[in-house]
């Protein structure tokens, strides 16, 4: 049959048909071509992937922030006040030997006060060092340096004065040649008299010549270095003093049961020291004796001339007891 019979309709489909065969014969023959060409070239061999050999590293992504990054770089602290920037003339001192409060920058109507230089040293071992320094008082023809340690409280930041006096010179009296201060210990050299028996005149120093070597243990100054004992003004004896077999008493270096008896070198006897002529070293309950060693015929006892105190705790003091020193403040 022609194509005048058939419908419009159906001659588009047609030649829609018609282009349909044609483009797949086209597409057909494309892939033939491409097939044919695959089969001239052997195939690329594909390199291996390499083993796994354990977990795979993965660099962290620092996240951006628009924040300031902070400085971790600490501020260096702005340096406190210590004990050297105390002037000690100016502070209230607690004279034992006079029974006195004195501050040497007010002055006193009838003596001359002052104070010395000091030196330094942390002598109590809270890592801030202390001061040892004497006032000076003077009156015509008599005259006397009496040497204190201050501590430093760095909490409060002032400078607070050691009760117990270590040193002390005077005319006709003990001989302080030196002061000195080591790291951890104040350093004193001098010549004493002795509190009994025949006095040098006044012009001489007295025949026990000593180097101490001093620090705190609980607030109170107590020898270190060679000898053990008390750290403060030991009166000299000569030896005429009644000893007393030390047996199970305990001598300590300061009137605290607490404080670690002597033990090195070993105390073998004791005597009572006369304190009547020392009062700021009455204590109740606590008796200052000077301390005394075996040692063999010819051989030199420890500290040579110089005779260290201690102190023995009394669980009944009977001595009759001194005048109540230091008047009332106010």
């Amino acid at each position: 049959m022609g194509d005048e019979g058939r419908s419009p309709v159906t001659a588009r489909r047609s030649q829609g048909a018609r282009v349909t065969v044609l483009l797949t014969s086209s597409v057909l023959a494309a892939a033939l071509l491409l097939t044919a060409c695959s089969a001239e070239a052997p195939p690329a061999e594909a390199e291996p992937s390499p083993e796994p050999t354990g977990t795979p590293h993965v660099e962290p992504v620092a996240e951006e922030s628009d924040e300031p990054e902070e400085d971790d770089t600490e501020e260096p602290e702005e340096p406190g006040l210590t004990i050297r920037d105390v002037d000690l003339a100016a502070l209230e001192w607690r004279e034992a030997v006079t029974e006195e409060y004195l501050t040497p920058v007010e002055g006193h109507e009838h003596r001359t006060l002052e104070v010395t230089d000091a030196v330094y040293a942390d002598v109590d071992g809270d890592g801030h060092e202390d001061a040892l320094a004497a006032i000076v008082i003077s009156e015509q023809q008599w005259y006397e340096e009496i040497y204190y340690i201050w501590t430093w409280d760095p909490d409060e930041q002032v400078a607070v004065q050691v009760e117990s006096p270590i040193a002390r010179m005077a005319r006709c009296g003990d001989t302080v040649l030196e002061i000195a201060a080591e790291e951890d210990a104040f350093v004193i050299t001098e010549a004493l008299r002795y509190q009994d028996g025949p006095q040098p005149d006044c012009a001489s120093d007295g025949p026990v010549e000593i180097t101490r070597q001093v620090r705190l243990e609980e607030n109170w100054p107590v020898l270190t270095g060679e000898l053990e004992g008390d750290g403060g003004i030991c009166p000299q004896r000569l030896g005429t003093d009644d000893g007393w077999p030390v047996e199970d008493f305990d001598l300590h270096p300061g009137p605290w049961q607490s404080m670690t008896p002597l033990r090195d070198p070993a105390p073998a006897i004791f005597a009572e020291v006369d304190v009547w002529s020392h009062l700021w070293l009455y204590r109740e309950n606590w008796m200052l004796v000077h301390v005394g060693y075996d040692t063999a015929p010819g051989e030199e006892k420890p500290g040579g001339d110089y005779t260290p105190c201690a102190w023995i705790f009394l669980e009944e003091d009977t001595r009759p007891i001194p005048h109540d020193p230091y008047l009332p403040e106010g």
